[in-house]
């Protein structure tokens, strides 16, 4: 046979060692080979795509492993071929002797995934093309149905490294071989070799479930699932068989021979894992002696079928234990294979990451992936020994499978999709539906898994146009997806139903703030599921007393500042929550110097988002170490944070001072307040805020910049005015919220009010259509990185990466850790370097550049890092000899830079 004059994978070099290639067509079906045995082990995996396909199973995975093996049809073309022409010549060296006027930059620049569309158009233009169709009118015109169906799956796998082939590939002129660059005899040869391909996938794959060429397989679409799949099966596949130059075998027991092999690969990856079976509900993920209480006695009513669940449930209530039940139940019913854990920040991601640790082994028997960003990761060492897997050692370089494995696994962030239990910030998940590379694998990795998305009020429109996305490809891949919040308006959880479900049966309440609370929501198909509590489970009325304190420009008094430093010196914990970084860095300066001889410098934390990652996670830790239900409670402590400290994180204040926000996140910082049951100081036995709001006659300046809309602070205002000083919950979290984001004008709103509104709501529409413009851009896709990934997930202030530099004595560059960045290699340089940033406002780009006439960045890479050179400052060193302080210049502005209180703008 013919094909066997085509090798796959093959060795730079003749070393002498092992064969010098691996045969396409063997190559091809080691890949199918790890398809099958997943879909075997997953059936939760092939009921996805057989939901998608519309198809009985068996005829499902045909269609899958026959498209999977075709992954690389592009190879079989004289182009690819010669990038290895010493293995060329070993196998057919008359097709390498046929070469032609074919030019080295001809062959460099053939790109086989894409072309495989092209080839399987081109060789079948008869079939596809409309009836009267020739070249020319073939780039007008749509193609019929036939094409569309096989593009649908074709195009998948042939994006295999990192852009879904498209259409316009099927034409495209960087494909054409020309009559001058290859022989009329060659040309007609590669074309029956690829037809032979196509002839003996069928036999293999299609016969046997009674299909075969000439059927189309069903129109997928979204194909996003698809490309994961076969992406990752040929990162497998290319990385763990070996090579082999035997003579041409039966393929049948070829494949068959692949198989056990290909279990053994899937084991020690780490992908797939054997869930428990259910039992005993949400009670094993309890604390010994606990109960069931509140929405965790809802969890055994939801339906398991594969669907959208919203719980709204107060703070400490117990709904990471609900979701995890839940999504416990679907993995034992083979809806889902694992559990992707999304949320706000990294902080409340970190914190997570001690509950799902607890739950992991309950859920799944044996070895289980728990798999943290940038953090402790329980990952198999098979799957991630990348040092030697980025050097290239074939004649594909950097576009060899593995190596493109390697390199998309060099960050922990991505390792979160593979695992069994993976936690991030929703950025990462975001980004599955956004211009990115190899965002299908990220799509792919959600697809097959349970996403909880934690804080799901917590983003603004532009992210929320992000997440819509999100859910519709979660529904379209039949996933299913778990959204919690404390503080869901009735418009913002109508807008989730709709993207998941747009004939979801549910209508809109006429008084939204009389809706039952707590609530579970089930949306299946287009049935809508409330669940409400009994009586006996409807938690008890807590009461917050609060305190407004009028001051200028929201700053805390140093009569404030002196109190909360005699509260702790009586042993009371402190918190005052600052709506800006820069108040919360002045603050504390302010803290510490009125504190001098009161407090130690250990009492005093500075908790913000401003640090590079390593810095920032040191401080997680220690907050979470001071104030979580393990706390050191001897002495007293006073912490100044901003929104990092609001969401998700397991911290018990007994007061906390906050600038104005809007009512739901001031409610989620009141979360913060007499969390756990313990001995409060004299003076804190309830819990106690104090809210500081404008003076008469001031407007919220730089806050309104923030939240973006006046009438939400001002609203949340004249509410706590009516208070008089108490707030009850669970009620206030419809008769409070609802009000303030209701859309109709109260009727007593002041004017510059309600333009700041209508300038908030044209903002609104803009992201919504800034993010369905991005979902749908016809661009490049870009480098999967740090900086792409807040760039392009985040439309407010964390839109600009910089990575703090110095130069050491010879003259190279130096993270601040003392780390060479050239000694790096590469399977640890993009790890190194994303733990070693931070993210900066975008405003402060434009600010840098008013103050400097070169308006010119610092060293900005490929990945849209800033590199900014810093200098040690004297007398900066700690009692180790350590630098602890660096400075430097951004056009004209000056910053610092300490692990103690992070990245702050000195001057202009």
């Amino acid at each position: 046979m013919s094909i066997y004059r085509y090798w796959g994978k093959a060795k730079k070099d003749q070393d002498g060692e092992g064969a010098d290639y691996h045969l396409l067509p063997y190559h091809c079906l080691d890949v199918a080979a790890v398809a099958k045995v997943w879909l075997r082990l997953s059936p939760s995996l092939l009921q996805k795509f057989s939901f998608q396909a519309g198809l009985p199973p068996e005829q499902t995975q045909a269609w899958v492993l026959f498209f999977v093996a075709l992954h690389d049809l592009g190879k079989f073309d004289i182009r690819f071929q010669l990038k290895a022409s010493h293995v060329c010549k070993q196998i057919h060296d008359e097709l390498r002797q046929q070469k032609g006027n074919l030019s080295g930059l001809d062959i460099k620049n053939y790109w086989h995934g894409p072309a495989g569309v092209y080839w399987l158009y081109q060789d079948w233009q008869e079939r596809f093309a409309q009836e009267g169709d020739d070249d020319f009118l073939g780039l007008l015109e749509d193609d019929n149905e036939s094409w569309q169906a096989w593009l649908s799956w074709l195009g998948a796998v042939a994006g295999h490294h990192g852009s879904i082939a498209e259409d316009a590939d099927r034409y495209k002129s960087e494909f054409v071989l020309q009559p001058w660059q290859i022989n009329e005899t060659l040309s007609l040869q590669l074309k029956q070799d690829r037809q032979e391909w196509l002839e003996t996938l069928e036999q293999l794959f299609l016969k046997p479930a009674d299909l075969s060429l000439q059927c189309d397989p069903p129109i997928l679409s979204d194909n996003t699932l698809l490309a994961g799949f076969c992406s990752i099966s040929d990162w497998l596949a290319s990385g763990a068989y070996e090579y082999d130059e035997q003579p041409p075998k039966d393929l049948s027991r070829w494949f068959e021979g692949r198989i056990s092999k290909a279990e053994n690969i899937l084991y020690e990856a780490g992908i797939c894992g054997n869930h428990v079976t259910f039992g005993a509900g949400v009670l094993p993920l309890l604390n010994q002696n606990d109960q069931p209480r509140q929405i965790q006695c809802l969890v055994n009513k939801l339906p398991l079928a594969n669907s959208l669940t919203l719980i709204e449930a107060s703070t400490g209530s117990g709904k990471t234990e609900a979701a995890l039940a839940h999504a416990w139940r679907l993995l034992e019913a083979g809806l889902a294979d694992s559990i992707v854990f999304a949320l706000p920040t990294q902080a409340t991601a970190n914190a997570m990451l001690a509950r799902v640790e607890k739950a992991a082994p309950l859920i799944f028997a044996g070895g289980v992936n728990v798999v943290l960003a940038h953090g402790r990761a329980r990952f198999q060492q098979q799957f991630i020994d990348l040092k030697e897997a980025v050097k290239p050692q074939t004649c594909q370089d950097k576009d060899e499978a593995w190596v493109q494995c390697a390199q998309w696994l060099s960050e922990s962030k991505k390792r979160v999709f593979l695992g069994q239990i993976g936690i991030c910030t929703v950025d990462q998940v975001l980004v599955s539906v956004l211009p990115i590379r190899h965002k299908f694998v990220r799509g792919f990795g959600i697809g097959r898994s349970v996403l909880i998305i934690d804080e799901v009020h917590a983003y603004d429109a532009y992210m929320y146009g992000l997440l819509e996305a999100v859910l519709r490809q979660q529904q379209a891949a039949g996933g299913s997806a778990i959204l919690l919040s404390a503080t869901l308006p009735e418009h913002q959880k109508v807008a989730l139903i709709k993207a998941w479900s747009p004939q979801a049966k549910i209508a809109l309440s006429e008084a939204p703030e009389k809706m039952p609370y707590p609530l579970v929501s089930s949306i299946a198909g287009t049935d809508y599921l409330p669940l409400t509590l009994n009586e006996n489970d409807v938690p008890q009325t807590t009461t917050v007393f609060c305190k407004i304190e009028p001051v200028s420009n929201m700053l805390p008094s140093d009569g404030l500042l002196s109190k909360m430093i005699a509260a702790a010196k009586k042993g009371a914990q402190v918190a005052l929550i600052c709506n800006l970084v820069d108040v919360a860095q002045e603050t504390m300066k302010a803290v510490r110097k009125l504190a001098e001889g009161e407090l130690t410098d250990d009492q005093l934390i500075l908790f913000h988002s401003r640090y590079v990652f390593a810095d920032r996670q040191k401080k997680e830790e220690q907050v979470v170490e001071l104030f979580g239900p393990e706390g050191e409670r001897q002495r007293g402590h006073i912490l100044i944070s901003t929104q990092v400290f609001e969401c998700s994180i397991d911290a018990d204040m007994d007061w906390i001072i906050t600038q104005l926000c809007p009512v739901d996140l001031l409610f989620q910082r009141w979360g913060r307040l007499h969390r756990h049951n313990r001995p409060r100081p004299e003076g804190f036995s309830q819990p106690l805020c104090t809210v500081l709001v404008p003076e008469p006659g001031e407007d919220y300046e730089l806050h309104s910049l923030i939240y973006g809309d006046s009438r939400i602070l001002w609203r949340t205002q004249q509410l706590l005015e009516k208070a008089k000083g108490r707030v009850e919950f669970p009620d206030a979290y419809r008769t409070w919220i609802e009000p303030v984001y209701h859309k109709e004008d109260w009727g007593n709103e002041p004017e510059w009010v309600q333009k700041s509104h209508q300038d908030f709501e044209d903002q609104q529409l803009q992201q919504r259509s800034s993010a369905r413009s991005l979902i749908n851009a016809n661009i490049n896709n870009l480098k999967d990185s740090d900086a792409n990934v807040a760039t392009m997930t985040r439309d407010g202030e964390m839109n600009l990466t910089v990575i703090p530099i110095a130069i050491d004595s010879t003259g190279q560059r130096c993270l601040l850790d003392g780390t060479v960045i050239e000694n790096l290699d590469d399977s640890s340089r993009s790890e190194k370097i994303s733990l070693n940033g931070l993210g900066v406002p975008r405003s402060w780009n434009y600010y840098s550049r008013s103050h400097c006439s070169k308006n010119k960045l610092p060293d900005m890479d490929d990945d849209g890092y800033i590199w900014l050179e810093m200098q040690p400052l004297e007398q900066t060193l700690n009692r180790t000899g350590q630098q602890v302080e660096w400075q430097g210049a951004w056009n004209g502005t000056t910053y610092r830079y300490s692990a103690a209180e992070g990245f702050r703008k000195m001057s202009p």
